[in-house]
């Protein structure tokens, strides 16, 4: 089965800085004023059905693989050996991946329940391919499980994400609540990783602008180093849009050993503290070209019926050609068959269970609630056949998916029935 890279239309061109506002026409503004007259300050927004236009033709889960279009800042962090610049290679990493978006105001599809993505990166040579796959485990609340993995880097990463979203008035908030934790295998370095939020402001008064803004942290405690930062945008009276402010400490304390600070969409700074040195961090322009390396899927028509481009095929297919009316008739569709499972499933006393990720104690602090099942965190052992043979577990484990909806939207999306063929 082959493969291609994941690069269609609707997407980001790289090299081209997308536009952050977007003015809506008459008809879509009425839309969504009438949608919001609806709305109490506070409110959350989960059970509420967004208008399509504002969607981006991707799947939440597809969008969590952005982390990645720069993974290969990463690459040499198993073999590093100074662990101040492993935890800047990581920083540097984290921060590369947000100018990664379409233009204008967009949301991407929240995924299905049982829905799954999977994708890689080929980096050539020793440095191997990193291996995405995420799964929907919940719907209410809305959980989406990822992992991470390049064996011969060394490295993986797992995580769970939350999002709630609330109503505030003239702006609507995402807020990502949950965590990551980045292993360093050679080293047994574990880095604890949080999220920022997205914000749609100018619902009410204004332009329509999405921003990224709040407080992330990175800590690692076997090296002994934190990042505190913040997302922050443009004030009033001051400030800059898409900037970040932050700084690199020992853990619990208040020395600054490093200042980051800039925009992550153009150019952010570094300053240590000791000498006063400043130079540049991360040039996001620079990196498009140096860096970046497009994630490779299976081509759409070649997926299986709960693969995210494929359960979102209509619905993309007709965003892109502005068919809002087709486009919305396709998500309700899904959305409906969603909602007669989780019926079915009542009726019958079952409870849906996830077919990749299983439910985890954190392992005491240093994983998510939710693994991937055939998780390897051992060191890299080349030559090994268990090892040769982790790709091909991981294909395996992904072809185990299930969507939890009805039998009636099962039987057109899936014909064959289960399992999935």
């Amino acid at each position: 089965m082959s493969a291609e890279p994941a690069a269609e239309g609707g997407e980001v061109v790289l090299g081209e800085e997308p536009e952050y506002e977007e003015k809506l026409d008459e008809a879509p503004k009425s839309i969504l004023m009438a949608m919001m007259r609806q709305l109490t300050t506070g409110m959350d927004l989960s059970r509420v059905t967004l208008p399509t236009f504002i969607l981006e033709p991707r799947s939440f889960l597809e969008k969590c693989s952005d982390f990645m279009c720069h993974g290969s800042l990463i690459l040499g962090i198993g073999s590093t050996p100074d662990p101040v610049e492993r935890f800047l290679m990581v920083t540097r990493w984290y921060l590369s991946g947000w100018h990664f978006k379409p233009p204008g105001v967009k949301k991407p599809y929240n995924p299905i329940l049982g829905e799954v993505f999977s994708c890689r990166w080929d980096y050539g040579g020793d440095n191997g391919s990193t291996y995405y796959v995420a799964e929907q485990v919940s719907h209410h609340p809305p959980i989406s499980a990822f992992h991470f993995a390049n064996r011969k880097a060394g490295w993986i990463l797992n995580a769970a994400i939350k999002p709630k979203s609330k109503f505030l008035g003239n702006s609507a908030a995402s807020i990502m609540d949950g965590e990551g934790f980045l292993h360093v295998i050679p080293f047994g370095e574990t880095y604890k990783i949080t999220f920022p939020s997205y914000y749609v402001k100018g619902l009410v008064l204004g332009t329509l602008r999405m921003e990224i803004a709040g407080d992330i942290a990175i800590s690692c405690e076997k090296t002994g180093l934190q990042l505190e930062l913040s997302f922050k945008n443009r004030g009033w009276v001051r400030g800059s849009n898409n900037s970040v402010e932050g700084k690199i400490r020992k853990i619990g304390t208040t020395t600054t050993l490093h200042k980051i600070d800039g925009r992550w969409d153009r150019v952010l700074n570094i300053t240590e503290k000791k000498s006063g040195k400043t130079s540049v961090f991360f040039d996001c322009e620079e990196e498009k070209a140096k860096s970046f390396v497009p994630l490779i899927a299976e081509p759409d028509a070649q997926q299986k019926y709960y693969e995210s481009r494929r359960v979102w095929q209509h619905v993309t297919k007709n965003l892109r050609s502005n068919n809002v009316d087709a486009a919305t008739e396709a998500k309700t569709k899904l959305e409906d068959g969603q909602r007669a499972g989780k019926a079915e499933r009542d009726t019958k006393g079952l409870e849906w269970t996830p077919k990749l990720f299983v439910a985890s104690d954190g392992a005491g602090g240093n994983d998510p609630p939710w693994m991937l099942k055939c998780a390897q965190q051992t060191p890299y052992n080349p030559g090994n056949a268990e090892e040769e043979g982790f790709a091909a577990r991981l294909a395996g484990l992904a072809a185990q998916g299930e969507l939890a909806v009805g039998e009636a939207l099962m039987s057109e999306l899936n014909p064959g029935g289960y399992p999935s063929s």
